[in-house]
């Protein structure tokens, strides 16, 4: 059991998890006024984002649109008129994965500062896996499946060192790369100057020598 519990709190360390809860004022779709969240992910990670609307004062629809800031700007999901959505995917590249909303006042309703209140919460890795179902399906036990979550966990963790490994060798790269630009642009500056320099002197010479002051 003790070590049941380790294993937990080593798992809930190491996870990814985020909640937030916020007020999104409704505005006229003209405006097209969006609140966004984002969260920086490695590729080929597995994210689960839920999100829903609170009661509120009528005559308000909420949007939501998911994607990442890749050059590809990959859409991850779409729901127009929320009221409680679930989505799961993974990601396709390393960049920030974006969930924007939209507030929408419908017509006919006035401009008087309602709001719905929306509770986002975006899991990845291991925290966004559906332990019970893999509990059910494979029949596993407790000390299982915390097992198969930690192994999960350290899965993305080794993941996401492999990629900062990677970027820093590309950005070690670049810093070589222009540390040669930079030697080689001083040679050159280097070479120009001398070479004003001689000219100046060869320069001097012949009018002192026309002058005949030497």
């Amino acid at each position: 059991m003790k070590v049941l519990f380790i294993l937990s709190v080593v798992a809930a360390l190491v996870g990814l998890a985020a909640a937030i809860e916020f007020d999104l004022p409704a505005t006229p779709e003209a405006i097209n006024s969006r609140r966004c969240l984002s969260q920086w992910l490695p590729k080929n990670t597995h994210v689960k984002v839920a999100a829903k609307t609170l009661p509120g004062f009528p005559g308000q629809k909420v949007n939501m649109e998911i994607h990442d800031d890749s050059p590809h700007l990959n859409q991850y999901g779409v729901r127009k008129q929320m009221d409680e959505v679930t989505f799961r995917f993974d990601t396709q590249a390393h960049a920030n994965v974006i969930v924007c909303f939209q507030n929408v006042l419908e017509p006919g309703y006035p401009s008087d500062g309602r709001a719905l209140t929306v509770d986002l919460k975006m899991e990845s890795g291991a925290m966004a896996e559906d332990f019970h179902r893999l509990q059910q399906e494979e029949k596993l036990k407790p000390m299982e499946i915390e097992l198969r979550r930690l192994a999960m966990t350290l899965d993305d963790i080794q993941d996401e060192l492999q990629y900062l490994k990677l970027r820093e060798g590309t950005l070690r790269d670049a810093s070589e790369n222009m540390n040669g630009r930079v030697k080689t642009f001083s040679f050159f500056s280097i070479a120009v100057l001398i070479g004003v320099a001689v000219y100046q002197v060869f320069y001097l010479r012949h009018f002192f020598q026309q002058k005949k002051l030497i």
